[in-house]
């Protein structure tokens, strides 16, 4: 069952029509291929991300905060990586949830936040609630049943701030993550005047592919100019 405040659409079939009435079956059936998914990554330029940064710092947060408010708010305005199939049918969310990895190191190795009504914050609302789950999350305060109801509703967006890689293939499940795109920010770096960072996506090929991908980049680096 989606929870009501992810405003959930059954997709109706004026919205699959086109490439989705194809590949939406296509991409899902048994038989059809082993890995659905594409895994891509790319050196995403952020120079002007991080000039943007800077004039909205004194809000606090991070500047990967910053880069996660910015991708859910432009996932917001591309329906493709809305789309999830729950119990057989498909449907758009709305206003899904965001779910980011926390590293904490020791046995645990990793806690989990779950974002709700990102798409609907600004950002200066976002950064304490943001920052006050970080702390929680840290402090064991959220348990990982907190979040495991909506992980495969949810758009995945983590953080490896110490790797500068070139490729990075996501985990996924085969019969329960299906529409839910993930994506990694890795460690920035300067190539003479520009600033980059690795950004490693894996999309659902039912309903995403490499051509939405780059219209949700082009419009990710306009948010900031």
């Amino acid at each position: 069952m989606i929870p009501l405040r992810y405003q959930a659409e059954p997709l109706s079939p004026a919205l699959r029509e086109g490439w989705l009435d194809w590949s939406l079956d296509f991409f899902t059936a048994d038989d059809a291929v082993q890995n659905p998914h594409v895994d891509i990554t790319i050196q995403l330029d952020v120079t002007d991300a991080y000039q943007h940064y800077q004039s909205v710092k004194h809000l606090g947060g991070t500047f990967f905060a910053c880069l996660l408010w910015h991708l859910a708010r432009t996932l917001a305005r591309h329906p493709s990586f809305n789309l999830r199939k729950v119990d057989g049918a498909w449907y758009i969310l709305h206003n899904p949830p965001v779910f980011v990895p926390v590293a904490v190191g020791g046995r645990w190795r990793f806690q989990e936040m779950l974002l709700e009504d990102t798409y609907r914050m600004d950002y200066a609302d976002f950064v304490p609630y943001y920052e006050d789950n970080l702390c929680k999350a840290r402090s064991f305060d959220l348990t990982r049943g907190n979040a495991s109801e909506q992980f495969h509703l949810a758009h995945s967006i983590g953080n490896l701030p110490n790797l500068q890689f070139t490729g990075l293939t996501l985990h996924w499940h085969a019969t329960r993550m299906i529409g839910q795109p993930f994506f990694y920010f890795g460690k920035r770096y300067a190539v003479d005047d520009k600033l980059f960072i690795p950004l490693a996506a894996k999309l659902h090929h039912a309903c995403t592919d490499p051509l939405v991908f780059d219209q949700l980049i082009q419009d990710f680096q306009r948010g900031f100019k």
